[in-house]
């Protein structure tokens, strides 16, 4: 049944997403994030559909950077038969806040081949010391090459240990999971930038995250999510791409991204400039700047406060945000800059 599919599929003009359709070291692509819109419908999907997002608008504009591991040099990773692999890094975070201490510099060292795209390890600094930690099994984010009709099951087996300063004993953090993957759509995409033709790729992600110390369990949380992405050649990251589950039978978006038509280098320069600190921070954060309006969202693209920045440089964030990643959208004769930040009370 599977090759009936594909020679149809190839009649109606079907695309393949290959390893080099995803991104190489080097490569950097502006996107933006926006709210969930509960009229566009993300769900649908089939052969020769077209899915019309080009309404879509952005309330953060975000930089996706794909680095090589010579541009890292804290990290010696060591996850796989990494040197004849087409290695990347990419960063997850900033900071990660735990009772312990932050995680801050959090990457993802991935490895690129024609079989597959997936992360073999994770490096951050905790404490001041750089730290590395290898899959036992692999994440595969992309089955490759990708085709209409495609579906494809992975695992994932993360362990991060470490002992905990001045304090007894060890800590341990495992992920482990599955994925499956499966091409259930192809056409045409409209985005604000363009219309491009695509693949649709529907993922079912279980994942188990269980904290122990001294080998013994503390907590354990289950997830459940599906992620949507829309996928054209030459590309490199998703044109569209929605996180979020299914409730009654309709998908609910949680969070939406897309590919931007914001420069890369606006976006470096104005970051560069307006530096906001602390980060993370428990309620207040620092701009020396007059002039300037602000706008705080949190990662579902809702605006928790805005208006223009305190004369004083000091912004009290509301008291009724919850801990978690936040952007800062900035303002300023006509130059806008995003950051993200850390809110851990």
């Amino acid at each position: 049944m599977r090759w009936i599919i594909a020679f149809f599929a190839c009649l109606w003009g079907q695309i393949t997403i290959q390893s080099s359709d995803l991104p190489s070291p080097g490569s950097i692509y502006p996107f933006g994030q926006t709210r969930p819109n509960s009229a566009l419908d993300y769900a649908a999907t089939g052969a020769g559909y077209t899915w019309n997002f080009s309404g879509l608008r952005a309330d953060t504009h975000l930089l996706s950077e794909w680095k090589s591991i010579s541009s890292v040099p804290q990290y010696s990773f060591s996850c796989g038969n990494w040197q004849v692999w087409q290695s990347l890094l990419l960063k997850i975070a900033d900071s990660i806040p735990t009772p312990i201490g932050a995680f801050k510099n959090v990457y993802a060292f991935l490895s690129k081949t024609t079989n597959h795209l997936r992360i073999e390890g994770v490096g951050a600094t905790l404490n001041g010391l750089p730290l590395t930690f290898c899959y036992s099994d692999p994440d595969e984010l992309y089955v490759l090459p990708l085709r209409y009709g495609d579906r494809d099951s992975t695992t994932f087996r993360l362990r991060i240990e470490f002992q905990p300063p001045n304090q007894p004993g060890t800590v341990a953090i495992v992920q482990r999971g599955y994925r499956i993957h499966e091409v259930d759509g192809y056409g045409q995409v409209q985005i604000p930038i363009g219309t491009y033709d695509c693949l649709r790729l529907k993922r079912k992600v279980y994942q188990r995250d269980s904290v122990y110390f001294n080998g013994f369990p503390v907590q354990s949380r289950d997830t459940t999510y599906y992620e949507l992405e829309w996928l054209g050649q030459g590309k490199g990251i998703p044109l569209v791409r929605a996180t979020g589950n299914w409730m009654m039978g309709n998908f609910v978006a949680a969070s939406v991204t897309f590919q931007d038509s914001t420069t890369a280098s606006s976006l470096q320069a104005a970051g560069q400039s307006w530096v906001v600190r602390p980060n993370p921070t428990p309620d207040v954060l620092y701009l020396p700047r007059e002039g300037v309006s602000y706008a705080v969202y949190d990662l579902t693209g809702r605006l928790w406060q805005e208006g223009p920045w305190p004369a004083e440089g000091r912004l009290v964030l509301s008291p009724a945000m919850p801990a978690g990643v936040y952007f800062l959208r900035l303002r300023r004769e006509g130059r806008e800059s995003f950051h993200r930040f850390i809110l851990a009370r």
